[in-house]
This record gives structure tokens, C-alpha cells and sequence, in this order.
């Protein structure tokens, strides 16, 4: 566990899913896009996150596309598995699920909000916690949680309480909140890691003390992302504010057009790291425009 806990740091890219048109995972273009980013130098991969779009695949089909990734990356890099479900039982399947595989991911990712409310959440995951043996992380992601609670982002006191249990390691956090990363940070130990999600906000948190990011824009900017973890590890803070700027560009520029899986999707199918560009939700916009003009960005900023 403490060589794990040690591996936790750095730049987790949450992996898009590529689909074929009949909107099934196609696992040899996932395959070569783990591979990809883990030769741009990223320090683990996130699968079926929110970038990956899981509300919409199908429990079986997620399990695949996460075996997939972990055999296709072996040792060179870690690996994190969404296994967040609609309700406690689909939660806890997927975990079982995760366990019982012959190369199981380095640890699973757990949004307890969308099917569970704060009022409970340190009992809940110390029942999660003995399920399986495998290493846990939270995920606190507002975005994502449709049910209508009065709170929908993890307490921090909550986190301090669930950052004490053996088998929880550390928390996402994309709220885009730094008053509230500031709050979780203050949990942050050698046992329990806290990395933050959202691209305009890599730095802030590395200065706050954020051990990594979880940044989507990390699918085709790697070499930005890791690019501004490592300058800001050696104490280069000029370079590490020009990858931080390089960043916030390239987001701004794709983010006004909407569905941020398909600008990521069409953009890497254009470089040929994946096959298609499909998504399950539509695009709204002038596709191909969007996609000249983001190539035309990192053309310049390469």
C-alpha cells in the first residue's frame, strides 16, 4: 500500500471512451490512446470518469473497456477504474466485479453522491471499504449528481473523517472551488492524496497543495499538462505559468462549443490516435470548424 500511496501524484488524464457508430466501446483505438498517453509521460489514467462518459455505457461494457486499458498499459503506468453506479447495489457490483479480475486497476474511483447524501457517507464507505481489498478514491464531481440533496459536494469535515479509514487513499475534487480544495486539503496526509480537476486551476492547486490533477484537456495536451506539474516540482514557476496559460487557451477555445468528450474525440480521431469521433451525447456546432481551429491553436502552441 505505501508503494501505491507513493505513486500517487502527478498528471491522471481521464480517459475518453472511443465508440464505434453502433456506440459500443472500440477497444483497440482505447487501447492505443492509453498507449499514447502514457509515451507523452502521464503519471496514471482514469477510465470510465466523466470524460469517459460511463452514465451511458452499460455496466458489462465499462468492465471491458477498464480490462482493457490495464492490460494494454501493464506496469508502465497506473491505472484508476470509475466504478460509481445508480445506486448502492450497482456501486457495489462493479467493485466485486473490479476485484475478482486476473490484473484488477491500482484502485477504484467512487462518486458516493450520486446515489448516496452526506448524511451518512463516513458509515457507507467504511462499508465499501471491506468489499474489496482494493485501494479507494473519492470523487467529488456537483456535476454529476442528479439526485436533489441540500448539499451536493462531500462535506470537508466528512472527507477528514473518510480520509482516516485504511483503505481510502484520496479524493478528486472538481468542484473548480479553491475555497473548498482549500478545506479538503487540510485532511491531505501521507496517507490520503488530494487532486484537483478542473484545467484553469492546475497551478492554484499545485500551490495550495494539491499532490496532481485530474484535467480532461490532458486526452491531447499530455506533454502541457505534465509539462506544468514538473516545472512547478523543480521550482520553475515561469514555465510552469506558461503551460498553465497554454492550457486555459486550448480550453477556453473548445469549451464554447459544449460537449467536451466530442471536441476531445473528433480532435484525436483527426490525429488518427482513435478511430471516430463518436459520442452518446450530440454536438452542437460546426464540428470540423471547431476542430480547424483548435488544430490551427496547438499548431502554435507546439
Amino acid at each position: 500500500m505505501s508503494d501505491l500511496i507513493d505513486r500517487l501524484h502527478g498528471i491522471f488524464v481521464p480517459i475518453v471512451t472511443p465508440l464505434t457508430r453502433e456506440h459500443k466501446i472500440d477497444l483497440a483505438s482505447l487501447r492505443s490512446l492509453a498507449s499514447y498517453l502514457v509515451d507523452a509521460g502521464i503519471h496514471g489514467l482514469f477510465v470510465m470518469g466523466t470524460t469517459g462518459e460511463f452514465p451511458y455505457i452499460e455496466a458489462e461494457d465499462q468492465w471491458a473497456g477498464i480490462e482493457a486499458v490495464v492490460q494494454e498499459v501493464g506496469d508502465r503506468t497506473m491505472v484508476v477504474a470509475g466504478v460509481t453506479g445508480n445506486s448502492i447495489e450497482d456501486t457495489v457490483r462493479n467493485m466485486v466485479v473490479m476485484a475478482s479480475l486476473s490484473n484488477p486497476p491500482h484502485a477504484l474511483v467512487v462518486a458516493p453522491l450520486c446515489y448516496h447524501s452526506n448524511r451518512k457517507l463516513p458509515q457507507h464507505m467504511e462499508r465499501l471499504d471491506h468489499i474489496t481489498g482494493l485501494p479507494i478514491l473519492l470523487y467529488n464531481n456537483i456535476g454529476i449528481v442528479k439526485r436533489h440533496w441540500k448539499r451536493k459536494d462531500i462535506i470537508p469535515e466528512l472527507v477528514g473523517r473518510i480520509a482516516n479509514q485504511d483503505n481510502v487513499l484520496g479524493i478528486k475534487d472538481s468542484s473548480g472551488n479553491l475555497n473548498y480544495l482549500e478545506q479538503v486539503l487540510a485532511h491531505q496526509s501521507d496517507a490520503f492524496k488530494v487532486f484537483q480537476g478542473e484545467e484553469s486551476q492546475m497551478l492554484s492547486a499545485l500551490q495550495l497543495g494539491a499532490v496532481g490533477a485530474v484535467p480532461s484537456i490532458g486526452n491531447i495536451l499530455p506533454e502541457a499538462c505534465v509539462g506544468l506539474y514538473r516545472s512547478y516540482r523543480d521550482y520553475d514557476l515561469e514555465a510552469a505559468r506558461k503551460y498553465q496559460q497554454i492550457i486555459i487557451e486550448t480550453h477556453d477555445h473548445y469549451l464554447r462549443y459544449g460537449n467536451i468528450p466530442a471536441v476531445l474525440k473528433q480532435y484525436l480521431a483527426r490525429k488518427g490516435i482513435v478511430a471516430t469521433g463518436n459520442t452518446f451525447l450530440p454536438f452542437r456546432g460546426e464540428i470540423d470548424r471547431v476542430i480547424d481551429r483548435l488544430e490551427d491553436r496547438m499548431i502554435d502552441f507546439k
